[in-house]
């Protein structure tokens, strides 16, 4: 049997050892047509050879198909018979184009598939609205799965920032109907993954010991709703980034961040506001000594670049378009198409260097942290109040400052002056994490150093290694006083 000659809408292939091939001809049709047909187990000529199919071979193929085309589609795989022989048949359609295979962008001329040039790519995409139809595709989830908290949050901050108009009486239907977020009592994709209880995104958080990224001080996973998690990847950020110290007007303490605030904040939101959110996504926060890398799990566009952006006012190609609207109007970003400007315009001015890493499947920014050495304090969680440090250092005019304490021997000096001192009051002095000050803690009581008495809500610490020049009861009573 022959089927004739392949066209624009498909294609032929001898067997699946010619699927990454096939990945890259799927993507052409997709962009010329949105839809098309692959067939394994026939010649180029059209002459049908036969394939041969395992248990698993269909879902090889359709896994194949889903990992490397972007946005992610789901094609229909099925095993035929023609004239006797077995082929494996591949029918697919899309709307959401460009697409992409392995990251780059392809072309249907006739039979053939070719890559796109930077030119094309560009007018494909002017002439395409990105914004993402998933998005309003309507989840089986109502009311019931919401996060109301979150969303009361978000709808206090919108009202304050002027960008949303006040409900005569708050309803949380009316609000998400009125941000196109819900519909038919139905949770859209977009609403889900803004507000939803369900934590259906994960944000990975890691603190690195050296830039090889071998070894970690400090690792996490959260999982939330994007509103959510945006707030929780700033403050960890803010906790583990330098801060110098220096005195204000009145002698009031100022902290300056290594990086700017405003950048760091503005790469972090465009990273939950563009990411793909159709396959298996994780977002990342990574720093290492030098440098704090914030991963994004959707691909940037191929031959672009972010200074692109910048230089040739490249319009804005927003990958989801309700949520950035969403997050619009609580001034989470500030306006379509001005992020990369706004943040090289900040980091040029403060003398921040940056880069950015493109490849299959995401995108990272990276910013090149600072050489501070002056009164340096790592930032801490902000619910330990300022009392805290307040009380805990002062120089000979009362003005407060902050002491960058490393080792064990100064949690030591700590746990001397006052030995009801909790974890996050260490942590807050040292300007380290509450991790960092247990694995201190663990060490001098492996030591020898120091023991508990008590339990961790009443007790308090007793020095050991030397004789204090008062009982500990009389500590005890010292510091409550």
């Amino acid at each position: 049997m022959n089927l004739g000659i392949e066209s624009e809408t498909l294609e032929f292939k001898k067997s699946t050892a010619e699927i990454e091939k096939a990945v890259n001809n799927i993507a052409s049709m997709l962009n010329k047509h949105g839809h098309g047909t692959v067939l394994f187990g026939v010649s180029p000529d059209g002459l049908v050879v036969g394939q041969q199919v395992s248990a698993s071979s269909l879902d090889d193929v359709a896994k194949k198909i889903k990992e490397a085309i972007r946005p992610m589609i789901y094609p229909e795989v099925r095993q035929e018979e023609l004239d006797g022989k077995t082929v494996i048949r591949v029918d697919f359609s899309g709307s959401e184009k460009p697409y992409s295979s392995y990251g780059r962008y392809y072309k249907r001329v006739f039979d053939r598939t070719e890559e796109m040039s930077p030119d094309e790519l560009k007018r494909i995409m002017a002439a395409t609205d990105r914004s993402s139809y998933w998005e309003n595709n309507l989840t089986q989830f109502g009311l019931e799965k919401l996060d109301r908290t979150a969303l009361k949050n978000y709808y206090a901050k919108a009202i304050s920032c002027g960008r949303l108009e006040p409900l005569a009486v708050y309803d949380e239907e009316e609000l998400l109907t009125g941000l196109g977020l819900f519909e038919n009592g139905k949770l859209t994709n977009a609403g889900y993954y803004l507000f939803s209880s369900d934590q259906p995104v994960a944000l990975k958080l890691a603190v690195y010991v050296t830039d090889e990224r071998i070894s970690f001080a400090d690792i996490n996973r959260v999982e939330d709703n994007i509103f959510n998690l945006i707030g929780k990847g700033f403050s960890y950020i803010k906790e583990h980034i330098n801060w110098k110290v220096r005195s204000g007007d009145m002698t009031a303490r100022v902290e300056i961040p290594e990086i700017p605030m405003e950048a760091l904040r503005e790469i972090l939101v465009n990273s939950f506001a563009h990411a793909d959110y159709r396959g298996m996504s994780e977002h990342e926060i990574d720093i290492t000594p030098t440098q704090i890398e914030i991963y994004n799990p959707g691909e940037f566009p191929a031959d672009l670049t972010p200074p692109m952006f910048v230089e040739n006012r490249i319009k804005s190609m927003p990958r989801n378009r309700v949520i950035l609207n969403t997050l619009y109007k609580s001034k989470d970003v500030e306006m379509f198409g001005s992020g990369f400007k706004k943040v090289y315009a900040i980091c040029k001015q403060s003398g921040t260097r940056t880069d950015f890493r493109s490849g299959f499947g995401g995108f990272s920014f990276i910013f090149f942290r600072g050489q501070v050495s002056e009164n340096v304090t790592d930032r801490v969680t902000e619910n330990v109040t300022n009392h805290v440090t307040d009380r805990m250092y002062g120089d000979t005019a009362g003005n407060k400052t902050v002491k960058k304490i490393t080792s064990t021997e100064e949690i030591l000096k700590l746990l001397k002056e006052n030995p009801l001192y909790s974890r996050e009051e260490m942590a807050l002095a040292i300007g380290k994490t509450i991790r960092t000050v247990q694995r201190a803690l663990d060490s001098l009581v492996d030591g020898g150093k120091i023991r508990r008495i008590g339990n961790n809500r009443a007790g308090y610490w007793e020095i050991l290694y030397e004789k204090p020049p008062q009982s500990v009861g009389q500590a005890v009573d010292r510091a409550i006083k």
